[in-house]
């Protein structure tokens, strides 16, 4: 490495074999994947877990509320179908379900409205 030193107090570095350590260093890069974290949430069932389909549902339950109007409706709507399916536990009462979905996910409502659409007292 040669190192210049100017009058006007600016340090330049020169270094042989530059490109071929850019390279090396590209391909280090490359090769490291990015791992998502796992959800953990008591909502989802062992059915979902052992086919890792916590992320997929959360996308799922996210994308639901994308320009709709009756956010509440449609999120709700969502998350019954995945119950169905049975890869969200439906033994839980409204507000357990909701501070876990608060926890995993930030929700655009509030617990009296979403509790109103889980619960069918519309």
């Amino acid at each position: 490495m040669i190192n210049n030193i100017n009058n006007f107090g600016t340090i330049n570095f020169y270094e042989n074999n530059s490109e071929a350590k850019k390279d090396q260093a590209k391909q280090q890069v490359e090769d490291i994947l990015p791992v998502a974290e796992p959800i953990d949430s008591i909502i989802f069932t062992k059915k979902a877990k052992k086919e890792g389909k916590e992320a997929q549902i959360i996308q799922a339950l996210k994308k639901s509320v994308e320009d709709r109007r009756d956010k509440t409706r449609a999120f709700v709507d969502e998350l019954h179908s995945w119950q169905n399916d049975g890869y969200v536990d439906a033994h839980y009462n409204a507000k357990v379900m909701y501070d876990e979905l608060e926890k995993i996910t930030p929700l655009t409502f509030g617990y009296e409205t979403f509790k109103k659409y889980y619960n069918n007292t519309i």
